[in-house]
C-alpha cells in the first residue's frame, strides 16, 4: 500500500512537469477561488512511536487517521490564506490478567491506552507553479491542538493509568504539495512534509504524517 501511495505522488509531480510547458494556458485557480480539500495522512507515526516504545513483546496498534480537511482562499494569483483541521485516533493494546468476580479466578482481559488529536490551524501557501491542470505550492502554517491520552480495560475490578505530561497545545505544519485537476471544479492532490507535528511525550518530536493525498474542490 505504501508504494502505491508513493506511485499516487510521483504521478502529480509528473502531470506538474508536463504541464509546466505551457505557460500561455489559461490557470487552474486565480485570485478569489476557494477550494476546499479532504485528504489522508501516512503513516501514522504516534502509532508507529506507541509501537515502538512499549517494553510488552505482544499487542496490538490501531486506529485511523489523521484526516485532513483545508480550506483556501486566494488572496491574488500567487499567494493564499486558510484554515485547516486534522483528526487522529490511535490505540494500543494487550492481554494481561485480571480477576474475575464471576468465577472468582484470573482470567486473560484486554487492556489499552488511547490517544486522540483534534488541531485547528491558519496556513499561508505560496502558488509558485500555476497551469491549465495544475497548481504547485508550498505553505507554512500555526495553530492550536489537543492531545488527549487515556487507558481503559475490561477487568471488572482491575484499573491503571499512566504519567505524561503534556507541552502547551501547540501545532505547526510545513508541506510542499501539488494539486491535478481533473475537471474545472475538481482534482487530485498530494503533499509532502510535516502534515501537523507536536513535542510530546518527554520533548520528543513527533509529526502526525509526512506524506498526504485526496481530493480538491473549487467551490
Amino acid at each position: 500500500m505504501k508504494s502505491a501511495f508513493f506511485i499516487f505522488s510521483v504521478f502529480l509531480i509528473t502531470q506538474g512537469m508536463v504541464f509546466a510547458q505551457t505557460e500561455s494556458a489559461p490557470k487552474s485557480i486565480q485570485k478569489g477561488n476557494f477550494t476546499l480539500s479532504a485528504g489522508y495522512g501516512v503513516p501514522s507515526i504516534l502509532r508507529a512511536y506507541l509501537k515502538y516504545n512499549t517494553s510488552r513483546t505482544e499487542y496490538t496498534v490501531k486506529g485511523w487517521g489523521p484526516y485532513m480537511l483545508k480550506l483556501d482562499y486566494m488572496l491574488n494569483n500567487r499567494f493564499s490564506i486558510g484554515l485547516n483541521a486534522t483528526y487522529s485516533f490511535s490505540r494500543l493494546s494487550w492481554m494481561d490478567g485480571g480477576w474475575d468476580t464471576s468465577i472468582h479466578a484470573i482470567r486473560p482481559y484486554e487492556y489499552g491506552i488511547e490517544a486522540e488529536e483534534i488541531s485547528v490551524s491558519l496556513r499561508g501557501n505560496y502558488h509558485f507553479l500555476v497551469r491549465k491542470k495544475i497548481d504547485a505550492y508550498a505553505g507554512l502554517g500555526f495553530g492550536y491542538g489537543r492531545f488527549s491520552l487515556g487507558t481503559y480495560t475490561e477487568a471488572p475490578v482491575n484499573q491503571f493509568s499512566v504519567a505524561y505530561d503534556f507541552p502547551k497545545p501547540l501545532a505547526v505544519e510545513a508541506t510542499v504539495g501539488m494539486r491535478y485537476y481533473i475537471r474545472p471544479w475538481i482534482g487530485l492532490y498530494t503533499e509532502f512534509g510535516l502534515g501537523k507535528s507536536w513535542i510530546l511525550f518527554r520533548k520528543k518530536f513527533l509529526p502526525e504524517s509526512l506524506i498526504q493525498f485526496g481530493l480538491n474542490f473549487k467551490i
